[in-house]
């Protein structure tokens, strides 16, 4: 009897074991499914918080180029944020760095972060003026008492009144003077051999020189009353086009001006009122008079002609930054009387008038009497520069600088980047997520 109770025992801890043990085998499968269940949850929760969190990353960029884009607006401080759902962007754009800008949003759900970056930059226009005055076959004339600071390069010839020269510019280095063409003359016509007779302070490089102070090395076939040839120059050298000699750049600017709208007739802007105005076809005249001023926001064309005078300023909106504009005028440009018209104020930023007058008997575009402009180019006629007016930069077919009138290059013309309006002309070159 008491053995059978001993078996009856024995076999009960047995089963009650093997139940212990399936007990523990059935938890430990229960605690792995619902650890995995409850990983899977976080992962999927980590999942949608951080999808969300890149959407509103997204969102924000998409909300800064907008800002961008339109010329909203844009706020005083950095970062700014925006609600998108249950998540928030934090933006931040920065300033206009050599035509770019970058905006940076990092988007945030539930603590999951996700930052993304988009580029804005210009497109744009690069132009390169390697010389103080650029022309064509019309030729260069320099009037008595007048100078140009900078380079010369010239297809026609180059004639230079009493006392007129071609100088220094600045930074010490000397103005210098090139003729493309066979028989090309750099000559003097008035107080030659005089006590002051007109001058280069740099080189020259000619196919015939006349009575005119070479300072450095004259390189040329002929000299009469020049000094001593340093080098025979042989053939002269080739010829360089003027900057914009493609019709189809110029017109495309002229769509670019079209494409925000058209002013019938003539536009003046009232005298001692300021007035923004940009990207707009003008089909008559613009008149800047009488202390008025005109600020550009965009590319102008002005069918007919231009008058900017008697204390009248045009230039850029500050928002260019660093880069160019451009008023074009099929008709005459007359910048007169103390006129100002420049570009933006930051370094860099010119503003470019440029005719496509054709006709060859008088001036396409002029400058005088204590008027000062930037940049100056027609293909097709003649600019005249007289009565102490002063530009940074000319190029035309033909130009005139009258008595006491000057030119001052400056090195940054070099590069110069032409946009087409604070707002208009900018793309998207980058988008990526970055963290």
């Amino acid at each position: 009897m008491n053995k059978m109770l001993k078996k009856m025992r024995e076999r009960g801890f047995v089963g009650l074991y093997l139940a212990v043990v399936v007990l523990v085998l059935m938890l430990g499968i229960i605690t792995s499914i619902a650890f995995g269940v409850l990983a899977q949850q976080r992962i999927i929760k980590n999942t949608v918080q951080s999808a969300r969190a890149y959407a509103a990353a997204e969102s924000g960029l998409e909300d800064g180029l907008l800002r961008l884009h339109n010329s909203l607006t844009l706020p005083g401080a950095y970062p700014y944020s925006l609600e998108v759902g249950s998540a928030q962007a934090q933006i931040t754009i920065s300033p206009l760095f050599f035509g770019s800008r970058t905006v940076t949003s990092s988007g945030n759900s539930l603590g999951r972060v996700r930052i993304a970056e988009a580029v804005y930059e210009i497109k744009a226009t690069d132009a390169e003026f390697f010389f103080g005055a650029h022309v064509g076959e019309g030729g260069l004339e320099l009037g008595n008492q007048s100078d140009v600071l900078g380079n010369v390069f010239s297809n026609g010839d180059v004639s230079l009144g009493n006392n007129a020269g071609i100088g220094t510019i600045f930074g010490g280095i000397s103005g210098s003077v090139e003729i493309a063409k066979v028989g090309g003359r750099l000559y003097c016509t008035a107080g030659c051999g005089g006590a002051s007779p007109p001058f280069v302070n740099g080189n020259a490089t000619v196919d015939i020189c006349e009575e005119v102070l070479i300072v450095n090395d004259l390189n040329a076939n002929t000299s009469n009353g020049c000094g001593a040839i340093d080098t025979p120059l042989g053939a002269p050298p080739a010829s360089i086009p003027l900057p914009f000699d493609d019709p189809a750049l110029i017109q495309g600017w002229k769509d670019t001006a079209a494409a925000g709208g058209t002013i019938t007739g003539d536009y003046t802007v009232p005298a001692f009122t300021t007035v923004s105005l940009g990207r707009k076809k003008i089909t008559g005249n613009l008149l800047v008079d009488n202390g008025a001023t005109l600020v550009v926001t965009g590319t102008l064309w002005v069918v007919g002609n231009i008058d900017v005078k008697n204390d009248a300023d045009v230039h850029l909106d500050a928002g260019y930054g660093s880069t160019s504009g451009i008023i074009v005028a099929d008709g005459k440009i007359l910048l007169d009387n103390n006129s100002v018209s420049s570009g933006s104020g930051q370094a860099g930023s010119y503003l470019m008038y440029l005719s496509t007058s054709t006709d060859a008997g008088s001036e396409a575009i002029a400058l005088k009497n204590n008027a000062q402009a930037d940049i100056l180019y027609t293909n097709n006629s003649t600019i005249l520069i007289d009565n102490n007016a002063r530009l940074r930069e000319v190029a035309g077919y033909g130009i005139r600088l009258g008595n006491n009138a000057r030119l001052v290059y400056e090195i940054g013309l070099q590069n110069v980047t032409f946009v087409n309006g604070t707002g208009g002309g900018w793309e998207v070159t980058s988008w990526k997520e970055i963290e």
